[in-house]
């Protein structure tokens, strides 16, 4: 193989690769030896077949094909490497020649910026102790609690600490809202779950019974579209149910999970509320850092790059509206909104993602940070396990190297995340009961 790169601009540059007939041989007889170990004929065991029936039973065009796209792929690879290049982005394939006796293509690959990382010993951020009090333990009691309760019906009117389910619509100078309307709404009153006032309209009322009220939305409410406006409701109520939920006892403990008793569940409750307190300081700590860095390194946000982590965040958002019931144009409309506007919007966020992620990127090849690769194995295997247990049998669907390889890029980021902290961060994550 014969590779060789021509600089263009911008961090481009393209790379052409020459294959001859005797490499193009052996992927090609990689392919065929893989496609006659999976052909099934009556008479005889998968991958006992004889070759020269085999043959007759592949398709030749097919074989052809997938041995190109292995050498494109393997060679590229391999041509990247001995050049040297750490790359970006590939773009723009073109085959000039594919013939029995040459492949030769070019591809144009972004390559990564030349970025002089900052000296880490310069940047201190203090980490703050993580404090577990008994007023979240307790809180977590309670939802727990609450979320094995039994709901029994009652009589007589409705009061505070009752489930009840009511029809309800909201309406905005007489147009319902998104989402004002609903049948058989479950409430606990008391919860304060609703616009400030609504549960307070329900307690003292009897099933069945219906009640026209209005109320003013705070200004600074959470649903932009609704804040500091008059809204008008018009309650039924379908059902009163008292909340009993259980007592916090020893065989209460021993019910929901491995726990001998309530100190037990008291524990692990305190070391499930650390962790987590624990993660979120480790996070906040690495932005900080990772912020103070790029200052001092002068970092790039290549446009593709920015573009592309836009469509990323614009794409979650969508699915995050998707998971509430929302659609995204809807959900604009009411702001008076566009796409466009959320980009622009965003974009600084979405340039400096870009240079957090270009800065650790540099830092980790400096400090020649790399994945151990039993760590990826294992991850990979575990990953196949979970694609597996959901259903997924397809071998054919699953890409081994590809997977490999963003694990390896998520292992190596978080041990680069790992160094920079261990340099940068000041103090001890220590609990505090």
């Amino acid at each position: 193989m014969q590779s060789h790169t021509t600089p263009i601009k911008d961090w481009k540059t393209t790379l052409t690769v020459e294959l001859d007939r005797a490499e193009l041989q052996r992927y090609i007889d990689q392919v065929e030896a893989q496609a006659i170990s999976e052909v099934e004929i009556d008479g005889f065991r998968k991958g006992k077949v004889p070759k020269d029936i085999a043959r007759k039973h592949i398709d030749h065009a097919q074989l052809l094909q997938a041995a190109l796209e292995q050498a494109l792929h393997r060679s590229l690879s391999l041509a990247m490497s001995e050049q040297s290049l750490d790359v970006l982005r590939v773009s723009d394939l073109s085959i000039k020649e594919n013939t029995a006796e040459k492949l030769l293509y070019s591809v144009v690959l972004t390559v990564m910026p030349q970025i002089t990382t900052p000296d880490l010993a310069q940047v201190k951020v203090s980490r703050k102790p993580v404090e577990v009090a008994d007023d979240e333990i307790n809180h977590t009691l309670t939802m727990i609690r609450e979320s094995r309760a039994a709901f029994n019906p009652k009589e007589g009117p409705a009061a505070v600490g009752d489930r009840v389910e009511v029809d309800f619509t909201v309406k905005d100078n007489g147009t319902i809202i998104e989402g004002g309307e609903s049948k058989n709404h479950p409430v606990v009153l008391g919860d304060n779950k609703f616009i400030p006032g609504f549960e307070d309209q329900i307690v003292g009322m009897k099933k069945e019974e219906h009640k026209d009220f209005s109320l003013n939305a705070p200004k600074d409410y959470f649903h932009k579209d609704i804040a500091g406006k008059k809204l008008d409701f018009s309650v039924t109520v379908r059902a009163i149910q008292t909340v009993d939920k259980p007592e916090l006892t020893d065989a209460f403990a021993q019910s929901i999970g491995q726990f001998k008793n309530v100190d037990q569940l008291k524990l692990s409750i305190r070391e499930g509320i650390s962790s987590e307190k624990r993660e979120k300081e480790t996070q906040r700590v690495r932005l900080e850092i990772l912020d103070h860095l790029i200052k001092k390194a002068e970092v790039p946000a290549p446009d593709f790059m920015v573009e592309d982590q836009l469509d990323a965040m614009v794409a979650g958002f969508d699915r995050d509206l998707h998971g509430r019931g929302m659609e995204m144009g809807i959900y604009l409309a009411h702001l008076n909104k566009t796409q466009d506007d959320l980009r622009k919007e965003w974009r600084p966020e979405a340039e400096k993602q870009v240079k957090i992620s270009l800065l650790v990127h540099a830092i980790a090849k400096e400090k020649n940070l790399v994945a151990d690769e039993s760590e990826v194995q294992d991850a990979f295997n575990q990953m196949v396990q979970m694609m597996v247990a959901r259903g997924n049998n397809d071998p054919a669907s699953m890409d081994p190297e590809n997977l490999k390889q963003t694990i390896r890029e998520r292992l190596t980021t978080e041990k680069t995340l790992n160094f920079i902290e261990g340099i940068c961060g000041e103090g001890e994550l220590a609990q505090k009961a």
